[in-house]
Protein backbone atom coordinates (compact mmCIF):
# COMPACT_ATOMS: atom_id res chain seq x y z
CA UNK A 1 0.00 0.00 0.00
CA UNK A 2 2.49 2.84 1.01
CA UNK A 3 4.54 1.93 -2.28
CA UNK A 4 1.36 2.10 -4.10
CA UNK A 5 1.11 5.63 -2.25
CA UNK A 6 4.39 6.63 -3.12
CA UNK A 7 4.20 5.67 -7.12
CA UNK A 8 1.01 7.95 -7.31
CA UNK A 9 2.62 10.83 -5.46
CA UNK A 10 5.05 10.55 -8.43
CA UNK A 11 3.26 10.53 -10.68
CA UNK A 12 1.30 13.10 -9.19
CA UNK A 13 3.90 15.38 -8.85
CA UNK A 14 5.45 14.84 -12.57
CA UNK A 15 2.16 15.46 -14.00
CA UNK A 16 1.90 19.02 -11.78
CA UNK A 17 5.05 19.56 -13.47
CA UNK A 18 3.62 19.75 -16.69
CA UNK A 19 5.67 16.01 -18.34
CA UNK A 20 3.79 13.79 -19.69
CA UNK A 21 4.38 10.10 -21.38
CA UNK A 22 3.48 8.34 -24.35
CA UNK A 23 3.36 4.93 -25.19
CA UNK A 24 4.49 5.27 -28.79
CA UNK A 25 7.23 3.46 -29.87
CA UNK A 26 10.43 5.08 -29.47
CA UNK A 27 11.33 7.02 -32.68
CA UNK A 28 7.62 7.61 -34.04
CA UNK A 29 6.69 11.16 -34.00
CA UNK A 30 4.85 12.61 -30.71
CA UNK A 31 2.81 15.28 -32.17
CA UNK A 32 -0.49 13.68 -34.14
CA UNK A 33 -2.90 16.31 -33.10
CA UNK A 34 -2.81 20.26 -33.01
CA UNK A 35 0.04 20.45 -35.20
CA UNK A 36 -0.06 23.30 -37.81
CA UNK A 37 2.22 23.73 -40.94
CA UNK A 38 3.62 26.61 -42.51
CA UNK A 39 4.25 27.18 -45.90
CA UNK A 40 5.54 29.85 -47.51
CA UNK A 41 4.60 30.29 -51.47
CA UNK A 42 7.57 32.27 -53.44
CA UNK A 43 9.95 29.46 -52.29
CA UNK A 44 7.19 27.02 -52.55
CA UNK A 45 7.90 25.37 -49.61
CA UNK A 46 7.41 23.61 -46.45
CA UNK A 47 8.81 25.89 -43.54
CA UNK A 48 8.12 23.77 -40.41
CA UNK A 49 4.84 23.62 -38.40
CA UNK A 50 4.07 24.63 -35.29
CA UNK A 51 2.53 23.11 -32.20
CA UNK A 52 1.83 24.16 -28.56
CA UNK A 53 3.24 27.29 -29.45
CA UNK A 54 6.68 25.72 -30.44
CA UNK A 55 8.31 25.43 -33.82
CA UNK A 56 8.70 21.89 -35.37
CA UNK A 57 11.09 21.14 -37.79
CA UNK A 58 10.35 20.97 -41.69
CA UNK A 59 12.34 17.37 -41.76
CA UNK A 60 10.20 16.01 -39.05
CA UNK A 61 6.77 17.35 -40.89
CA UNK A 62 6.86 16.54 -44.52
CA UNK A 63 5.28 13.45 -44.20
CA UNK A 64 1.58 15.22 -43.22
CA UNK A 65 1.67 17.46 -46.54
CA UNK A 66 -0.93 15.76 -48.52
CA UNK A 67 -2.42 16.84 -52.06
CA UNK A 68 -5.46 18.73 -51.37
CA UNK A 69 -5.08 20.14 -47.99
CA UNK A 70 -6.17 23.58 -47.13
CA UNK A 71 -4.70 26.06 -46.05
CA UNK A 72 -4.81 29.57 -44.61
CA UNK A 73 -3.14 32.36 -46.76
CA UNK A 74 -1.84 35.26 -45.38
CA UNK A 75 -0.06 38.50 -47.14
CA UNK A 76 1.43 41.28 -46.31
CA UNK A 77 -1.99 43.24 -46.70
CA UNK A 78 -4.11 40.74 -44.24
CA UNK A 79 -5.67 37.72 -44.50
CA UNK A 80 -5.60 36.66 -48.04
CA UNK A 81 -8.40 33.82 -48.03
CA UNK A 82 -7.92 29.30 -48.55
CA UNK A 83 -5.60 27.63 -50.83
CA UNK A 84 -5.15 24.06 -51.16
CA UNK A 85 -1.59 21.82 -52.27
CA UNK A 86 -1.70 20.95 -56.21
CA UNK A 87 1.59 19.39 -56.12
CA UNK A 88 4.83 18.01 -53.86
CA UNK A 89 7.96 16.53 -53.58
CA UNK A 90 9.18 17.48 -56.88
CA UNK A 91 12.12 19.74 -55.61
CA UNK A 92 15.29 19.05 -57.07
CA UNK A 93 16.60 19.97 -53.83
CA UNK A 94 15.98 17.11 -51.54
CA UNK A 95 16.21 18.76 -48.54
CA UNK A 96 13.82 21.02 -49.32
CA UNK A 97 10.11 19.71 -49.33
CA UNK A 98 8.36 21.16 -52.17
CA UNK A 99 4.92 22.52 -52.06
CA UNK A 100 2.58 23.97 -55.01
CA UNK A 101 -0.63 25.47 -53.81
CA UNK A 102 -3.34 26.84 -55.63
CA UNK A 103 -2.97 30.22 -55.30
CA UNK A 104 -1.30 32.58 -58.23
CA UNK A 105 -0.29 34.83 -55.23
CA UNK A 106 3.60 35.37 -55.65
CA UNK A 107 4.30 35.69 -52.36
CA UNK A 108 2.67 34.98 -48.41
CA UNK A 109 2.46 32.47 -45.64
CA UNK A 110 0.03 29.65 -46.06
CA UNK A 111 -0.72 28.30 -42.27
CA UNK A 112 -2.81 24.77 -41.24
CA UNK A 113 -6.37 25.18 -39.99
CA UNK A 114 -4.71 28.44 -37.34
CA UNK A 115 -6.90 28.72 -34.28
CA UNK A 116 -5.31 31.95 -33.37
CA UNK A 117 -4.98 35.49 -34.76
CA UNK A 118 -2.08 35.08 -37.24
CA UNK A 119 -2.14 38.75 -38.45
CA UNK A 120 -3.37 40.79 -35.17
CA UNK A 121 -1.87 43.70 -36.79
CA UNK A 122 -1.34 44.38 -40.28
CA UNK A 123 1.74 46.15 -41.77
CA UNK A 124 1.68 49.30 -43.30
CA UNK A 125 4.38 50.58 -45.90
CA UNK A 126 6.44 53.66 -45.34
CA UNK A 127 7.45 55.90 -47.97
CA UNK A 128 10.63 54.81 -49.17
CA UNK A 129 12.33 57.84 -50.12
CA UNK A 130 11.66 59.35 -46.43
CA UNK A 131 14.94 61.03 -46.03
CA UNK A 132 14.61 59.87 -41.74
CA UNK A 133 15.31 56.63 -42.96
CA UNK A 134 17.65 57.10 -46.15
CA UNK A 135 19.33 58.78 -43.56
CA UNK A 136 19.56 55.36 -41.23
CA UNK A 137 21.23 53.38 -44.17
CA UNK A 138 23.36 56.24 -45.18
CA UNK A 139 24.74 56.40 -41.86
CA UNK A 140 25.03 52.65 -41.45
CA UNK A 141 27.04 51.89 -44.80
CA UNK A 142 29.31 54.93 -44.28
CA UNK A 143 30.34 53.35 -40.66
CA UNK A 144 30.77 50.05 -42.71
CA UNK A 145 34.00 52.17 -44.66
CA UNK A 146 31.58 53.33 -47.81
CA UNK A 147 31.87 57.32 -48.63
CA UNK A 148 29.23 58.05 -50.50
CA UNK A 149 26.68 55.38 -50.72
CA UNK A 150 24.18 54.97 -53.44
CA UNK A 151 21.20 54.76 -50.68
CA UNK A 152 18.13 52.50 -51.94
CA UNK A 153 15.27 51.27 -49.76
CA UNK A 154 13.51 48.74 -51.98
CA UNK A 155 10.45 48.07 -49.10
CA UNK A 156 9.61 48.74 -45.58
CA UNK A 157 6.95 48.45 -43.36
CA UNK A 158 5.85 49.69 -39.84
CA UNK A 159 3.99 47.34 -37.64
CA UNK A 160 3.64 46.94 -33.66
CA UNK A 161 5.86 43.47 -33.43
CA UNK A 162 5.35 42.45 -30.17
CA UNK A 163 1.74 44.43 -29.17
CA UNK A 164 3.74 46.69 -27.12
CA UNK A 165 2.24 49.59 -28.78
CA UNK A 166 5.07 50.89 -30.18
CA UNK A 167 5.99 50.44 -33.54
CA UNK A 168 8.76 48.11 -35.11
CA UNK A 169 9.93 49.49 -38.94
CA UNK A 170 11.15 47.00 -40.88
CA UNK A 171 13.14 47.95 -44.16
CA UNK A 172 14.99 46.34 -46.70
CA UNK A 173 18.03 48.12 -49.08
CA UNK A 174 19.81 47.05 -51.79
CA UNK A 175 22.78 47.82 -54.45
CA UNK A 176 23.82 45.44 -57.25
CA UNK A 177 25.91 47.50 -59.80
CA UNK A 178 25.87 44.33 -62.10
CA UNK A 179 22.03 43.56 -62.18
CA UNK A 180 20.27 40.98 -61.17
CA UNK A 181 19.57 37.18 -62.52
CA UNK A 182 18.28 33.73 -62.20
CA UNK A 183 16.17 33.27 -59.12
CA UNK A 184 15.28 37.28 -58.91
CA UNK A 185 19.36 36.70 -57.26
CA UNK A 186 22.24 38.95 -57.74
CA UNK A 187 24.45 38.22 -61.25
CA UNK A 188 27.95 35.98 -60.95
CA UNK A 189 29.99 38.75 -59.35
CA UNK A 190 30.25 41.84 -56.89
CA UNK A 191 31.12 45.35 -56.96
CA UNK A 192 32.35 47.74 -54.74
CA UNK A 193 29.85 49.31 -53.00
CA UNK A 194 27.25 46.46 -53.79
CA UNK A 195 25.13 45.75 -50.11
CA UNK A 196 21.91 44.36 -49.09
CA UNK A 197 20.68 45.04 -45.76
CA UNK A 198 17.45 44.02 -43.80
CA UNK A 199 16.78 45.54 -40.62
CA UNK A 200 14.51 45.92 -37.98
CA UNK A 201 13.90 49.98 -36.23
CA UNK A 202 12.96 48.96 -32.81
CA UNK A 203 12.75 51.03 -29.64
CA UNK A 204 14.40 49.69 -26.64
CA UNK A 205 14.49 51.76 -23.39
CA UNK A 206 13.07 54.93 -24.87
CA UNK A 207 15.97 54.35 -27.81
CA UNK A 208 15.52 53.55 -31.47
CA UNK A 209 17.95 50.20 -31.91
CA UNK A 210 18.89 49.07 -35.15
CA UNK A 211 18.26 45.10 -35.18
CA UNK A 212 20.24 43.81 -38.17
CA UNK A 213 18.51 40.67 -40.18
CA UNK A 214 20.69 40.73 -42.82
CA UNK A 215 24.29 43.05 -42.95
CA UNK A 216 25.74 42.10 -45.92
CA UNK A 217 28.13 45.21 -47.41
CA UNK A 218 30.75 45.11 -49.90
CA UNK A 219 33.50 47.78 -50.30
CA UNK A 220 35.66 45.70 -52.65
CA UNK A 221 35.33 43.83 -56.50
CA UNK A 222 34.26 40.43 -56.28
CA UNK A 223 34.55 40.43 -52.57
CA UNK A 224 33.32 37.07 -50.45
CA UNK A 225 30.74 34.62 -51.67
CA UNK A 226 27.38 35.99 -54.20
CA UNK A 227 25.23 38.45 -52.44
CA UNK A 228 21.29 37.69 -51.91
CA UNK A 229 18.22 40.09 -53.46
CA UNK A 230 15.67 40.14 -50.20
CA UNK A 231 11.72 40.30 -49.78
CA UNK A 232 9.38 40.16 -47.33
CA UNK A 233 7.10 37.66 -48.07
CA UNK A 234 5.09 38.11 -44.96
CA UNK A 235 4.73 39.51 -41.53
CA UNK A 236 2.97 37.27 -39.12
CA UNK A 237 2.46 35.61 -36.06
CA UNK A 238 2.67 32.06 -37.02
CA UNK A 239 2.86 30.27 -33.26
CA UNK A 240 0.14 31.72 -31.91
CA UNK A 241 1.86 33.69 -29.05
CA UNK A 242 0.83 36.98 -29.84
CA UNK A 243 4.42 38.36 -31.26
CA UNK A 244 4.47 38.43 -35.61
CA UNK A 245 7.66 36.98 -37.25
CA UNK A 246 9.16 38.61 -40.27
CA UNK A 247 8.95 35.62 -43.37
CA UNK A 248 12.06 36.56 -45.82
CA UNK A 249 12.83 35.74 -48.87
CA UNK A 250 16.34 35.48 -49.88
CA UNK A 251 17.99 34.59 -53.36
CA UNK A 252 20.95 34.77 -55.41
CA UNK A 253 22.33 33.27 -58.65
CA UNK A 254 22.19 29.76 -57.78
CA UNK A 255 19.88 29.17 -54.95
CA UNK A 256 16.71 30.36 -53.00
CA UNK A 257 15.17 30.45 -49.47
CA UNK A 258 12.78 31.48 -46.80
CA UNK A 259 13.14 32.02 -43.23
CA UNK A 260 11.02 32.55 -40.25
CA UNK A 261 12.92 35.17 -38.24
CA UNK A 262 11.84 36.16 -34.73
CA UNK A 263 12.70 39.16 -33.17
CA UNK A 264 14.12 38.59 -29.12
CA UNK A 265 14.98 41.80 -27.14
CA UNK A 266 17.84 42.82 -29.62
CA UNK A 267 18.39 39.96 -31.05
CA UNK A 268 17.23 38.15 -34.57
CA UNK A 269 16.58 34.23 -34.76
CA UNK A 270 15.73 32.33 -37.63
CA UNK A 271 13.15 29.50 -35.81
CA UNK A 272 12.18 28.00 -39.32
CA UNK A 273 13.52 27.68 -42.86
CA UNK A 274 13.57 25.97 -46.08
CA UNK A 275 16.40 25.90 -48.85
CA UNK A 276 17.24 25.48 -52.81
CA UNK A 277 20.83 25.33 -52.82
CA UNK A 278 22.04 24.39 -56.63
Amino acid sequence: MRLGKTIQKVWATLFAAGLSFSTQTVGAPVYQEGVHLVVELKEGCLLGGVQDHKWVNAGRLARKVKSGQKFDLFQLGGPAGEVSVKKLGESDCPSETSVETSSKEEFGVAVGSPSWNVMPRTPRPIDIKDTTYLNVLSDILKRSGMRSPDVHISEGYKVDLDGDGKDEVVIIASRFAKGVSELTGVSHGTSSGDYAIVLVRKIVNEKVQNIFLIKDIRTNENEGPLTRGYHISAIADLNGDGVMEIVLYGAYHEGSSSDVIQIKGTKSVAVLSCACEH
